[in-house]
């Protein structure tokens, strides 16, 4: 078991994506973590129903045990067992993220010798998580350049704040995980994506998909967004846009919520997709951040332009070399398009 790994939660962006992180290495590294001030400068600050069920569904596939897994704590003691393969269901109960617990999972359960299933249930396209679509078409594709193969698909979606959404995924041994050098990102050759309703008019997903081609048509020579109505227990909306370039992919997404008009959300995802377009950068915000404790696994150096380098992304890092001893190096400042350099411990800068 040895010494407790120290990690103060409110470090950088301060939020979930520091226990997640923690929670995953500790099952790798079979190191004990410690990690206090979870989520503390939030305003509701310590341990949410989604974070919960991150930490049992960690305690489960291992056969660990936590301290101080209740709702509201600030501070929580883990001590990973091994990790096995295996068929898996979690449900968190709210509109929780489950791509966000299944991106916990997903690293300790590369490193086995068989195949797990997991079945997640909450909240598939909710706020300050990546929906499904991006999971699946952008986070899932670049596992599979570093030869990581994951499988996933939805049966319900799930939406604020009733959820009720169940995502399942199929994770396989990675027999190597490969380092990346992608710098240039090439010409956009496509823009691909969806514009989706659930339980309301489908002619909100086609305003919201006008809004988004009205922006992005002078981008790309090929565009296609179809418009869907998609099952769930809600009321919800979404737009997914997935830029296909000559080197890599990139993802965008945006939710409708009461109040505001489907030509704004639109308008946010072509934004957002627009701005990454113009940095020329290999890597959107979202991947980079997602993709480093991969690499970190790796024994290959990386480098990778993204789009704008990110306090998850900056927070990631930290946690990371704590555990691995990873050592790295950002060229860019926070906010900014930039460069990120990787070398695993075993690799050497």
């Amino acid at each position: 078991m040895g010494d407790f790994i120290e990690i103060d939660g409110s470090f950088g962006e301060g939020g979930g994506q520091i226990l997640r992180t923690s929670l995953s290495l500790s099952c790798i590294t079979g190191r004990s973590l410690h990690i206090y001030n979870i989520r503390k400068g939030r305003r509701r600050p310590g341990l949410m129903p989604q974070h919960l069920t991150v930490v049992r569904a960690v305690s489960l596939i291992s056969g660990g045990k936590a301290i101080g897994d209740e709702k509201g704590s600030l501070e929580l003691r883990f001590i990973p067992g091994q990790v096995r393969a295996g068929h898996y269901r979690f449900d968190i109960g709210t509109a929780g993220s489950t791509t966000l617990v299944l991106q916990a999972l997903i690293p300790p359960l590369i490193l086995q010798q068989g195949v797990s299933r997991i079945t997640l249930t909450g909240g598939t396209h909710v706020p300050h998580s990546p929906c499904f679509h991006y999971i699946k078409e952008v986070f899932l594709s670049f596992l599979g350049m570093l030869g990581i193969h994951v499988e996933a698909g939805i049966e319900m979606f799930g939406f604020y704040p009733k959820g009720g959404g169940r995502i399942w995924a199929e994770v396989r041994p990675a027999k190597e995980i490969r380092g990346i050098f992608i710098r240039k990102r090439g010409e956009i050759l496509s823009i691909k994506g969806c514009s989706g309703v659930s339980n309301l008019p489908l002619s909100i997903a086609e305003r919201q998909r006008q809004s988004a081609l009205d922006i992005l048509r002078p981008c790309s020579p090929e565009i296609d967004i179809d418009t869907i109505s998609v099952p769930s227990v809600g009321k919800g909306t979404f737009i997914f846009l997935k830029l296909i370039a000559e080197n890599t992919v990139a993802g965008f997404s945006s939710l409708g919520e009461r109040g505001r008009r489907a030509e704004d959300v639109g308008r946010e995802v072509a934004d957002a997709a627009l701005s990454h377009i113009h940095s020329r950068a290999a890597l959107d915000p979202y991947i980079a951040d997602q993709l480093v404790l991969y690499l970190a696994l790796s024994k290959k150096e990386s480098s990778f332009s993204t789009s704008r380098i990110t306090k998850h992304l900056i927070t990631n890092l930290h946690v990371i070399k704590a555990f691995t001893g990873l050592s790295y190096r950002i060229e860019g400042a926070s906010g900014e398009p930039g460069i990120v350099h990787l070398w695993p411990s075993e690799s050497g800068p």
